[in-house]
């Protein structure tokens, strides 16, 4: 085994479940390496394993980071709960980019 592969494999840290709901309907559920978004004090990321909490979002992108790249969302008034591993993205408007 390549000694970069090694070293990928010991920091894995696994995937979150990632549910993003706008008002009209669900968008998207599934497993994700990482989000980033973007809270009225700056960006943010939520990796594998990330504590408990709830973030208002600002009106900006949302990046999700997935085995296949990357995704990316358009979040109006929304709010982020991390808990359990299992990160909630609820907002007036959603929309895929």
């Amino acid at each position: 085994m390549p000694a970069s592969f090694a070293l990928r494999e010991k920091l894995y840290l696994g995937t979150v479940e990632l549910h993003v709901i706008s008002c009209e309907r669900p968008l998207f559920s599934g497993k994700v390496d990482a989000v980033f978004a973007k809270s009225p004090v700056g960006w943010f990321g939520i990796l594998p394993r990330h504590a408990p909490a709830t973030f208002l979002l600002q009106d900006s992108p949302l990046r999700v980071k997935t085995a296949e790249g990357e995704r990316v969302f358009f979040v109006r008034r929304g709010v982020l709960h991390v808990r359990d591993n299992v990160v909630t993205v609820v907002a007036d408007e959603i929309r895929s980019a």
